[in-house]
Parts: structure tokens; sequence; C-alpha cells
């Protein structure tokens, strides 16, 4: 009985100090859970970087995004990298998603419906294997097996193009138990407010749910075309209100490659005053009403227990011309479309600060990465923007990571820049553009034949050639059509009787 009794007893202790291991090793992990940030990235569809009020335009109202910016830093010079592909969102986000650069990505046009190389490291996918919850919403555009890849669940995802419908979106959900995707169904509300509310209510539930860190991706489908908000919010942007860009045009001066791709044609061609400014009414519409979601997203943010230890960035893809030079869409190396707004704040972000950045979108998933304690893969190229988020990093005038930034649009434009100067060169018509963006930021001056700024061009045309054999791009200017096609993308214009390709 004696020799029973101790034999409980020993069991006893046993179990014990094992249950007392896992208590301490539960607190332990809850402990590093809690001390590695959890990230809202945000990420909008066709913004331009200057349509937020915080960038000096008096005319949008973008009252969250503006607070966003106060309680962060925000950076001005970002860049998407260019495109192989027309839709230009799908390229961008498969820089952002894999941190790689636009030629290295894997995803040509063909494969891009279906393929992610496994290879590759994906963003959400590095963060998943660390121990993160990775959540999705909103609009995907990269491939099925690069979402699954990414993330634990998903709600109100929408995983291609666009419908051209914002109140008919097809979306489907990723099941967190099965990891299955749903049927797809219709939104049958505007994508901005059924993605926020999927947003929020991942923000609500994750408490119930478990104690991980987390990575939300929400990607908002606007302010992409076609231009749909509720009604109180087209009221607030009467054309007639609407002032002109400095750099209006009735039509652009080059032929930039794919003139009548269908963002240009949203509009008739040559551009009429009364009808862009409608256009641009209703693309700040639709910002404003898009502004309120994200509204939402934070102050659930804010009430959540999660509120003084998450990172958020907000960002778009790309930017946009909306009438400015004569166009429309982001088919083109302009300022006003190849940058992207830029804010990052919450824990250990310097509030209120503004810099330069000069660097690319593809620095989120080393950025977030470095921030999380989380190893950098080695196939991620893109460099971190962590050193500019130091005092010391904002101290300097410069505070980018590049002192020249690429920039390329399938076989049709290639341009190289500096914070002075701007190069732009069309190799299908063999044309040259040279911008002193210091004195003319609307880049309105082609400066390319001017004898005094011989010097400038060289330099310019030289570094061109760098970055493309740097970054690995295909084109030869020799014969630009064909070089790109043996390389595997898609030369076929919007026009298909284009004779250049002939």
């Amino acid at each position: 009985m004696k020799n029973s009794y101790i034999k409980t007893l020993k069991i006893k202790n046993v179990i014990h100090l094992v249950i007392s291991f896992l208590i301490l090793t539960n607190s332990a992990f809850a402990s590093n859970n809690q001390d590695k940030p959890n990230f809202l990235f945000i990420l909008t569809d066709d913004q331009a970087y200057t349509a937020m009020g915080n960038a000096g335009n008096h005319q949008i109202k973008t009252p969250n995004l503006d607070q966003l910016a106060a309680s962060g830093t925000k950076f001005t010079h970002v860049f998407n990298q260019g495109s192989w592909s027309p839709a230009v969102c799908a390229p961008s986000r498969a820089m952002i998603n894999t941190g790689r650069n636009l030629y290295h990505t894997g995803m040509k046009d063909k494969s891009i419906a279906t393929q992610a190389r496994p290879e590759h490291p994906l963003w959400g996918e590095t963060f998943k294997n660390a121990g993160y919850d990775t959540f999705m919403t909103g609009k995907w555009h990269v491939s099925r097996q690069a979402l699954l890849r990414s993330f634990t669940s998903g709600k109100a995802i929408h995983e291609g193009g666009m419908t051209y419908d914002h109140y008919n979106a097809t979306m489907v959900n990723l099941d967190e138990k099965t990891h299955q995707l749903s049927a797809p169904y219709p939104s049958k509300k505007h994508t901005s407010e059924l993605i926020a509310d999927a947003a929020v209510d991942y923000l609500q539930q994750k408490p119930k749910r478990n104690d991980a860190p987390f990575l939300m991706y929400v990607g908002f489908l606007a302010p992409h075309d076609a231009r749909q908000s509720p009604q109180s919010y087209v009221d607030m942007y009467p054309g007639k209100n609407i002032n002109l860009p400095k750099s209006y045009l009735k039509q652009n001066t080059v032929d930039q490659g794919d003139f009548w791709v269908r963002d240009e044609i949203l509009l008739p061609i040559p551009r009429k005053e009364e009808p862009v400014k409608q256009f641009i009414g209703e693309y700040y519409a639709m910002i404003t009403h898009m502004d309120a979601q994200i509204g939402r997203i934070l102050d659930s943010l804010e009430s959540s227990p999660y509120a003084d230890n998450t990172i958020v960035v907000f960002t778009s893809d790309h930017g946009l011309a909306v009438g400015k030079h004569g166009l429309l869409g982001k088919q083109n190396q302009y300022d006003h479309s190849i940058r992207a707004p830029f804010i990052i704040a919450g824990k250990g972000i310097e509030q209120g600060k503004v810099s330069k950045g000069n660097f690319y979108l593809n620095s989120l998933f080393p950025t977030t990465a470095e921030l999380a304690g989380i190893e950098v893969p080695a196939t991620v190229q893109a460099k971190s923007i962590v050193p500019l988020l130091s005092e010391q990093g904002m101290s300097d005038q410069k505070s980018g990571l590049y002192d020249y930034i690429y920039g390329s649009y399938r076989h049709y434009q290639r341009m190289v820049r500096t914070d002075d100067f701007k190069l732009i060169y069309y190799p299908m018509i063999k044309q040259t553009q040279l911008f002193d963006l210091k004195n003319d930021p609307e880049e309105l001056n082609n400066l390319a034949a001017d004898p005094n700024y011989h010097e400038q061009l060289v330099m310019l045309q030289s570094k061109l050639i760098d970055l493309m054999k740097e970054l690995d791009d295909p084109l030869d200017f020799n014969a630009p059509a064909q070089s790109f096609k043996k390389a595997g993308y898609a030369i076929i214009p919007w026009r298909k009787n284009d004779k250049r390709l002939n």
C-alpha cells in the first residue's frame, strides 16, 4: 500500500512538473507573441500619391489617411518598378509579395493565373511559417497557388482582375480549418464596404481564435474604375468645382505605346475639360468613400487589444494620371503614374515625419520581416527601409535608399530618374524625353534636344543601360519587340493592328 502511494505520488509530481513546464512554455510563447509586432497592411488600387489631403491636395477629403500620416511617417517618393503587362497592378503585386524585382518574380503574362515559383518564399508565407496568423481580404491578383501559400484564412477575397462593378464583384473566402476556398459569390454591396467589414470582423474575432501575432493584408479594389461610390460622396465633388491639374493636356505629346489601352479610352481623345473634371471628381469620391472604410478599420484596431503593438502600412500599387499629360491611366513613366502614396505608423515609428524614401514597393517584404525579427529569405532582392525609419535616417537630407530609380513599361518605355532629372526613352519610336524635375516638376518641358542639358542626358542614358543590366531587363533597344517576345513577355498591343510590330 505504501509503495503504491509513493508510486502514485511520483506520478502526480511528474504530471505537476509537466503541467508547470507547459504553463511556463505557453507563458513564454505568449510573451514572445506580445513582443512580436502585428501588421495591418492596406493596399489601394490606382491611387495617385497626390490623391490625399496630407499630400497638399486641398480638393480631396481623406481625414483618416491624414490622421494616419500625422501619427506616423510618410514617404513622398516611393515607386512601382514597372510592368510587363497593360494591367500594371499585377506585376506590382507580384513584386510586393515576392520582394523581388520586376523581371525576377517568375510571374509572366501567361503564367500569372496559375503559378507562383515554389523556390521564392512569399511575404505572407514567410510570416505564416514564423508563427504569424495571416489574413487576407480584398484584391489579390497574383495567383491562387500564391494565395493558399500565403494566408491561413481570408474573407471577401477578389482573386483576379477587376469586374468593373464594385457592387457586384466576385468574392471567395479561405476557410482556416480546411484551407479550401469557398464557391465564388457576389459582393452584393460596395467592395470597399465589404472589405472593411471583413477586416473589422477579423480584428473583433481574433482574441477568441488565438494569441499569435498577425499580418493582415487588406487590398481595396477602389479607386480603380468603374467610378462607383454612394451618391452622397459623388455630390461632394461636382465637376464644376474641380480644378484641372497643372499638367492637363488635351492629348499626350508622344505615342507612349498602349495609347488605346482601356484606361485611356474611358474618355474621348482629345480630352475635353468638363469630362475630365467630372472624371477627377468621381475619382475623388471613390477615395473619400474608401477613406471612410479605412477609418472603420483603424477605429476597430484602436479599440482592440492590439492597438499598441500593431504597425500599419498604407500604400497603393502605383499611381494614375487622371487627366495629366492628356492621359488617364498608369501605362506611362510620368511621376503621377509611377509613384505611390506610402505611410507607416504604429509601434516604434516616428510620428509626424515626412521623408523622401526613394525606394520601390517591393521593400515592403524585407522591411516588415526585419521589424518582426524574421529572417529575410535569401531570394528577396529588395532592400529594407528600416534604416530610413531611424532618426539618423530621417536627418539625412536625401533620406533615400537609391540615388537612381528605374522604371519600365512593357517594350514601349524605359525610365531613369534622380532627385533632379528624369529620362524617359521610347524604344519603339526612338524618342527621348528629359525633364528638369526641380524646375519642372510637372514634367512638361522636354529638354532632350537642349545642348545645355547634354551632360545630364548622356549621364542618364548611360545609367539607364547600367540599371537594365543590373535588373536583367531583357529589352534590346535595337529590337525591342522581338527581344521582349523572346524573353516570354506578350507584345500584343491593345490595337492589334499596330504596324510597328510587323
